[in-house]
């Protein structure tokens, strides 16, 4: 079977529509991301380079040609910027940008060599851009979204076919003399980038998509302020580490902390630097938890900790760790005044996991009502109710 290059085009053309169309709708219900913002623009500004190229027999070969490679230049180059925010969150490298417009400006002058020449040398500037895509997406490929992994494919089975070309024009420069004849090479290199561009656009949108979803997961199971998660999934964490302590015959701690006087710091220097507060002790306090520990905000300034395997020596340690840390953030109030962060709390322990984490609860909270009248910045270790089997 012979394949006809300009109808390969025309499907490339169609497959450039439908992406646009779904780009569309889905820019739409992400409200406008600025990664799928930039992809959208190189989808249409490849979708109209192939156009000119196709427009061959009605547009002025010179014009064809210059405008029909430096829009699909163009196009590409937008695709690496979408990547590069989408994976980095940071507009292209300086060099990066500067070799795309070195190689869009070399474009200009092919209407002046004969087909053969032009044909090399597009196929050695054009994949550039999708080399340097598709080392973006190998460099992150273990922190970005598995269905960016086709994306990356993509770009550098683009790359590779054209470079293909390139070195096969050289080599055998009578065979491009027209590039739209019917021919093996030229099918090839157009099937490629069918291929590359369903993979390509549609990973991408489904890459967009799926970091929005986790997005939306983490804003209902986390507090928007601190980033601690919020009191129901971090209950049923605990429920889980009870039944591990059960198996593992450990001892589960729950602590309970309440900023000292937080209302007095709002009334005195204004919710938004009580804000600040919340924020920098959550940070303080995440960064010296365990990956297993459990943090999470329970209303207000309350504030719970679920430590797996601790005893009441490693649960009181923390704490006195966590009172230090807080005491030593420099804080700064408006006026320039350094504020001291304190804050109470209570400690309960659920040996083997036999007190449930209701009681676990009720013993921490009565811990730290007993450390806030006796004069706050302090730590309280409770004494257990009887134990529970539930």
């Amino acid at each position: 079977m012979t394949l006809h290059p300009p109808t390969i085009l025309v499907l490339l053309l169609l497959g450039y529509v439908m992406l646009g169309l779904q780009l569309a709708m889905v820019r739409r219900r992400l409200n406008e991301v600025e990664a799928l913002r930039r992809w959208s623009w190189g989808n249409s500004l490849l979708l109209a380079g192939h156009l000119m190229l196709l427009a061959r027999i009605v547009v002025p070969l010179p014009v064809s040609v210059i405008a029909g490679n430096t829009l699909i230049l163009l196009g590409e180059c937008a695709y690496v910027a979408a990547l590069q925010q989408f994976i980095d969150d940071r507009p292209l490298p300086r060099w990066v940008r500067r070799t795309c417009g070195f190689c869009v400006a070399a474009m200009v002058p092919l209407a002046l060599f004969d087909t053969p020449t032009r044909v090399f040398v597009a196929s050695v500037l054009t994949p550039l851009p999708a080399i340097w895509g598709a080392w973006l997406v190998w460099r992150a490929r273990h922190r970005v979204e598995r269905s960016l992994w086709p994306v990356g494919a993509g770009l550098a089975l683009i790359a590779l076919a054209l470079l293909a070309r390139g070195g096969h024009a050289a080599l055998n420069p009578s065979y491009y003399t027209d590039p739209m004849l019917p021919g093996g090479m030229q099918a090839a290199l157009l099937l490629t980038s069918f291929v590359a561009l369903l993979g390509s656009g549609f990973g991408f949108v489904l890459a967009c998509t799926e970091r929005a979803t986790r997005s939306l997961e983490h804003l209902a199971s986390h507090d928007h302020l601190t980033g601690a998660l919020n009191r129901q999934p971090a209950e049923l964490l605990l429920t889980n580490a009870l039944q591990r302590a059960r198996r593992d015959r450990s001892t589960v701690a729950y602590v309970l902390i309440d900023l000292d006087r937080f209302k007095s710091i709002n009334d005195r220097h204004g919710h938004v630097f009580g804000d600040e507060v919340l924020r920098r002790f959550a940070q303080t306090v995440d960064a010296r938890l365990r990956a297993t520990d459990v943090f999470s905000r329970c209303g207000g300034e309350e504030f719970g900790l679920v430590l797996p395997d601790s005893d009441a020596a490693g649960a009181l340690g923390v704490v006195e760790e966590l009172r230090q840390a807080c005491a030593a953030m420099g804080l700064m109030t408006d006026d320039g005044c350094p504020f001291v962060l304190t804050f109470s709390a209570g400690v309960a322990l659920s040996p083997s996991g036999r007190v449930g984490a209701e009681a676990l609860y009720r013993n921490a909270d009565r811990a730290l009502y007993e450390a806030k009248h006796a004069g706050r910045d302090r730590v309280v270790l409770a004494q257990p109710e009887a134990p529970q089997t539930t």
